[in-house]
């Protein structure tokens, strides 16, 4: 019988997937990483058979952290992804007394803080993204003991689905690319963060901080959508004609729910911690740009990943069936007290 600790990585996230696979972890440990229907998502007494057949000493979950696009329009999609699965997930974990390191979202704020949020501001979503990922982290809060929510900013990395390779893409075509430009936030290298997540899941398993406690950790500085894809796409000149950007706001094409207007995040408790560097965004950038264009040259690209994590459930969750939102104040989810 093998003594390797088991680190479980629930969800093959189409940005993340890739890079936690690729990482290594200390002498002793090996990750294990499962999709939520290879769990039992939504299926607590299977979910918890599971883990327990597992016995993993540490779960990183990235269920939920998902684009913010389309949740407007999918809100019963976004629920069962951001709130009720990690509701199971976290329940299952509390019951077996196993550590949970949640990736959580910038989005968990209004966005309408003239300075940097801090792990203490309460969360106060305005977009059902936000509110769906809000309500994930209170199910953590209430249902383990030992835990970390860390959250972060939006993600690009030279590997899996992300903006980057989609402002890249765009470039290509050339002509012209809008760009939303009223969002303020800290872009945040894939490749760092999933450091930074092994870093602070080996500090959850020796017990480094007990509880729960919560962590920030995005990119610097902070910058606008519009001003990420300027940077990009300027270091992608040397292998294709750059595009025409035009900076505009979501609701000139009739989006809803937009991003947060600034969720810059505060990072200065992560380094203090842990020691954690804070990326500079625009050094990552350029060596993912080269990375991707010097794939794409060789007529290959081998860090392409566009899977995505499939549905945690096998029948449609109807709206007269959906949970709500889990409220402030409410230390329990009282979604299966009839039973």
């Amino acid at each position: 019988m093998q003594d390797r600790k088991l680190i479980l990585v629930a969800g093959r996230n189409a940005v993340l997937a890739q890079e936690l696979e690729e990482m290594l972890w200390p002498a002793g440990f090996e990750a294990c990483m499962m999709t939520g229907i290879e769990l039992g998502i939504l299926d607590i007494d299977r979910l918890r058979r599971n883990l327990e057949a597992l016995a993993p000493v540490l779960i990183i979950n990235t269920i939920g952290y998902a684009s913010p696009d389309s949740a407007e329009n999918q809100r019963v999609l976004t629920q069962a992804r951001s709130h009720w699965s990690v509701g199971d997930l976290a329940e299952a974990a509390g019951t077996l007394g196993i550590p949970l390191l949640h990736l959580s979202s910038d989005q968990v704020f209004a966005g309408d803080k003239f300075s940097p949020y801090l792990e203490t501001d309460r969360p106060d979503a305005i977009s059902v993204f936000g509110q769906a990922q809000a309500a994930g982290e209170a199910e953590v809060a209430a249902h383990c003991r030992e835990f970390t929510i860390l959250r972060t900013g939006w993600l690009f990395g030279a590997k899996g689905h992300n903006m980057l390779k989609t402002m890249l893409s765009l470039g290509r075509r050339g002509g012209r690319v809008h760009v939303p430009n009223d969002h303020i936030a800290g872009p945040t290298p894939v490749r760092e963060l999933c450091a930074a997540l092994r870093r602070i899941g080996l500090s959850l398993i020796e017990r480094e901080f007990s509880g729960g406690t919560i962590l920030h950790y995005c990119g610097a500085p902070a910058a606008t959508w519009f001003e990420f894809a300027s940077h990009a796409l300027r270091q992608a000149a040397p292998y294709h004609n750059p595009p025409e950007l035009i900076p505009i706001t979501p609701n000139r094409f009739g989006v809803t729910g937009a991003a947060a207007r600034r969720t810059e995040l505060d990072c200065s408790r992560s380094r203090h911690l842990l020691q954690l560097d804070i990326p500079d965004w625009r050094r990552a950038l350029d060596d993912c740009v080269e990375e991707i264009c010097l794939a794409e040259q060789q007529g290959s690209d081998p860090a392409s990943l566009y899977s995505r994590d499939p549905l945690p459930y096998r029948q449609p969750v109807s709206e007269d069936r959906r949970r709500g939102a889990l409220p402030f104040g409410i230390a329990t989810d009282r979604r299966r007290a009839g039973r």
